[in-house]
This record gives structure tokens, C-alpha cells and sequence, in this order.
């Protein structure tokens, strides 16, 4: 699991339907949520926590900001390869995003497709629905 901290930015709602958008090492991340406890406001400082098979990685060949307008993943995240254990049929890939690790879970197949390697500069590809407010952190 990767547990990033991050600041509420913004929260909009629907009846019961939430969009929180957060910033974390000055990149925005949004979370959909149906129900939202009352104490998550706009300004509070949380941890936020994925699982590595929900980061898809993506590493663009041309114009970057074309090629992440064309995405429909709202959580886009410029990160760096800090490892890569090649298994025979699975990877694990942990990034760097600021002062935090993501970590990423996917086929063998797709790291060499991609050719990822330390330091190559790619793409985290988190769904909004993928991501979870761990806890609410004091200020």
C-alpha cells in the first residue's frame, strides 16, 4: 500500500456524491466519494492510501501535456522510477513523488514493453475511486 500526505484543496457535492481534490508534494489528486464524514473540510491535512495494483504507469514519448490531455484519469502524477523487481511474471516498481513512494504492481511484460529503468521520468495513473483518505491528520 502507499500512503501519501496531502492537504484538502477543494470538496464538491452532489446529494450524496463527492469530489475531493487534494495536493500532495504540489500535485493534485481527486478522490470520489460517496459518503464523506463531516470532520473532511477544505484546508485539513490527511493521508491518503492506494493499493500498487491500482497505479498504472505511463511513460510518453512526445508532448507530455497532449499526451495527459488525452487521458481520462483524473489523477495524473509526474513521478520518478526509484526501483524496478522484475519477477517472472510480476513487477513492482516503487516512484518518487516528492518526499513520498508510490508503488506500483504490474506484469513483467509491460515494465520491459516499457523499458523502465531508475531515474526515467513516467507518469503515476491513479482512478479517483482508487483512492482512499486513510486519516485525518492533526493540524
Amino acid at each position: 500500500m502507499s500512503i501519501l500526505k496531502a492537504s484538502i484543496e477543494k470538496i464538491d457535492c452532489v446529494e450524496t456524491l463527492n469530489i475531493v481534490t487534494f495536493v500532495c508534494a504540489g500535485q493534485k489528486l481527486q478522490m470520489v466519494s460517496l459518503e464523506l464524514p463531516t470532520d473532511i473540510q477544505v484546508g485539513k491535512k490527511v493521508k491518503l492510501i492506494c493499493k500498487p495494483t491500482a497505479v498504472a504507469l505511463a511513460k510518453p514519448t512526445g508532448d507530455l501535456e497532449s499526451f495527459c490531455a488525452m487521458l481520462s484519469y483524473s489523477n495524473q502524477l509526474r513521478v520518478e522510477v526509484d526501483t524496478v523487481e522484475k519477477g517472472q511474471l510480476l513487477s513492482t516498481i516503487l516512484l518518487t513523488l516528492g518526499a513520498f513512494s508510490l508503488e506500483s504492481l504490474t506484469s513483467t511484460e509491460a515494465v520491459e514493453r516499457l523499458e523502465l529503468q531508475k531515474g526515467d521520468a513516467v507518469i503515476a495513473l491513479i482512478k479517483a475511486n482508487e483512492l482512499s483518505i486513510l486519516e485525518l491528520l492533526d493540524d
